[in-house]
């Protein structure tokens, strides 16, 4: 028997979001994750507005020395100059965020190593929204994250409300392309896949998969709040199946302009990451399962030599 979702229970839908995705914001970090917060913090010398901690090392904790993985951050901002050091890294920083910098940090259990985006707060209500020309920011802020610093209640609680509004962006640009039942299997997998193909991230199907699987239980209660707070009208199966019964105008995100921006964004970090070049092979190699070639000359010079690179790894299958 399935049951019709009024337009009355929006609001609730809404609060019912947000009290999920505060949960997640003030979840407890690895000593590693804390310890990369406050050397973040300490870097930016008091004008941090908020950092944020998402990716596979807030899915998967490290349980033993060697931890030798990426942690992803973004630290939220009120001045893009200061963050960046220079007019042109905040020209950068303005015009596309975010800037992505790394982090190294020495520890007595060894090497920790951070890459953090920088954004500032009006991009971030602008890039979670469906007002957003591609979903470089939602993609990622859509699946569970934490917020381990806010300067303040009033600010803390406008993170966790962009954070549900990520949510809600997702899902109102997902759902629209489902023209029968759907799981919510069905709906994040198609979700993730469709983002990463916007950009050049290399992940396989089976990665796409598990970024749903093993946390499906949560994905399971989103959906039905996310659906509900974007504005459709959702038929709810007892065996948990959806059906769109009437739906707002979906937001629209086109693959071409979404793959130009993340070459835009990876020849702007040739000016902003340190080592971006072995970062980029790295990344590849992790998630096409390919050894990629770098020369020093290429290391030293990734601005000039990615247009080769990324035609030669193209042409081996390493990205789409």
């Amino acid at each position: 028997m399935a049951a019709r979702v009024l337009a009355a229970d929006r609001e609730e839908a809404r609060a019912a979001l947000l009290r999920l995705v505060e949960t997640e914001a003030e979840q407890r970090l690895s000593e590693a994750a804390t310890a990369i917060n406050q050397a973040l913090l300490a870097r930016f010398k008091g004008g941090a507005l908020a950092t944020l901690f998402y990716g596979s090392c807030l899915r998967t904790p490290a349980t033993g020395a060697g931890d030798d993985r990426v942690y992803d951050f973004y630290v939220v901002v009120d001045d893009l100059r200061a963050a960046n050091g220079s007019a042109l890294g905040a020209w950068g920083n303005r015009v596309l965020p975010p800037n992505v910098f790394r982090l190294e940090l020495v520890t007595d259990a060894g090497t920790l190593r951070c890459k953090y985006g920088v954004v500032g707060l009006a991009q971030l209500r602008h890039a979670v929204s469906s007002d957003a020309r591609d979903s470089y920011f939602w993609a990622r802020l859509c699946q569970p994250t934490a917020v381990p610093f806010a300067r303040g209640a009033t600010l803390r609680r406008e993170i966790v409300a962009l954070l549900a509004e990520a949510v809600t962006t997702a899902v109102a640009a997902a759902a629209p392309s489902f023209g029968r039942r759907f799981s919510s299997r069905e709906l994040w997998r198609r979700l993730l896949a469709d983002s990463y193909g916007r950009e050049l991230r290399p992940e396989s199907a089976e990665h796409v998969a598990s970024l749903h699987d093993l946390q499906a239980s949560r994905f399971a209660v989103v959906t039905r709040f996310a659906l509900d707070a974007a504005g459709f009208t959702v038929e709810q199966s007892d065996d948990g199946g959806f059906r769109l019964l009437g739906m707002p105008p979906s937001p629209r995100f086109s693959r071409a302009h979404g793959k130009l921006l993340s070459v835009l964004r990876l020849a702007k970090a040739a000016f902003t990451f340190d080592g971006g070049a072995d970062y980029l092979v790295w990344k590849i190699e992790r998630h096409a399962g390919r050894r990629l070639a770098i020369t020093p000359w290429q290391r030293r010079h990734p601005l000039l030599s990615a247009p080769l690179l990324a035609w030669r790894w193209w042409r081996l299958g390493a990205f789409r």
